[in-house]
């Protein structure tokens, strides 16, 4: 495909993104790319930024790598269902196939609602797209048939540790550099079995891997979380989100410590984001999907650099 129809077509997947959620009574909303207080997610890095305002004064701050914390900001003002399309960015990514350090993303959240609500969201808005852009269910990505008729596979993680890797989640919650050994076992065991065919959502991860999501019960070793799987890509990242303010500023700090460990910048805690939780959120589902990884799969292209207009690959290397 020429890059000028591959823009078109992406250009036409946005207005069909945008319409799902319009027509839902959905708020676009636009939120800011450069914040100063930022996620202290242990395994991704925001890239950091130095400017300067008129006096030559300095002042530091990152590149959302998610609109997150602002989005749930506009939550506690009083914004109800809401949706926004923006550029994120992430540091020590890969240049080429499914990563790009600048990328679009897709985030919503859905209140009233839990994250089986944004499971329905999620399945809705990607066959939604799809029967607009092939004008039935069905696409082909790298000669395999993909069909994303309703409903969708659904598995618990714990269901997939079993199937696949003959391993009882349960049995593990106590071991040390837990999260060290559930990727390397999902990335190896897990993924490779995940169906091609047809979307799988996956469900209910252990908690240390859902720093922002709900706990499924006050003891549970298990959150309110899934990512959706199709043709073997991850696609996007969901919750019920986390309200409890207390908790959530627990979670952060164990971030914290485990950035610590790794060596990695400490990053602050956003009180902002901790006092929004503290006025009030109504309970929520979200869900973060990266724009790039649908429209390669919809426009079968392999490779991020023969997605964009001017990857980051091409520029700096």
């Amino acid at each position: 495909m020429k890059i000028i129809e591959t823009q078109i077509k992406r250009a036409q997947i946005i207005d069909f993104i945008r319409e799902f959620f319009k027509q839902r009574g959905f708020l676009e909303v636009q939120t800011p790319i450069l914040v100063k207080g930022m996620s202290t997610e242990p395994y991704i890095d925001p890239i950091k930024v130095e400017f300067f305002d008129e006096r030559n004064k300095k002042y530091q701050g990152y590149l959302i790598t998610s609109p997150e914390y602002s989005l749930k900001k506009l939550l506690a003002q009083g914004f109800e269902n809401i949706f926004e399309i923006t550029k994120a960015f992430r540091q020590n990514e890969a240049f080429g196939k499914l990563h790009n350090p600048e990328f679009t993303i897709l985030e919503w959240y859905h209140i009233n609602a839990d994250y089986r609500d944004v499971m329905v969201d999620t399945e809705q808005l990607i066959y939604y797209v799809t029967t607009k852009i092939h004008n039935q269910p069905r696409f082909l990505y790298q000669g395999r048939e993909v069909d994303v008729s309703l409903p969708w596979l659904r598995m618990s993680v714990k269901d997939a540790f079993q199937k696949w890797a003959y391993i009882d989640l349960d049995k593990k919650q106590k071991m040390t550099d837990f999260n060290d050994w559930f990727y390397d076992i999902f990335l190896n065991k897990i993924e490779p079995h995940l169906p091609q065919n047809k979307p799988i959502i996956l469900y209910d991860y252990p908690l240390p891997q859902a720093a922002l999501a709900k706990r499924k019960s006050k003891n549970s070793f298990y959150a309110e979380r899934f990512e959706v799987y199709i043709a073997g890509i991850e696609l996007c990242n969901a919750f019920s989100e986390l309200t409890d303010w207390q908790e959530q500023l627990k979670r952060l700090k164990e971030d914290q410590e485990i950035r610590k460990k790794l060596k990695k910048e400490i990053i602050p805690i956003d009180k902002t984001f901790i006092n929004a939780l503290k006025s009030g959120l109504p309970p929520v589902g979200g869900n973060a999907l990266g724009i790039d990884r649908l429209e390669m799969l919809l426009l079968d292209i392999k490779d991020i650099d023969d997605l964009l207009t001017f990857p980051t690959n091409k520029m700096f290397k």
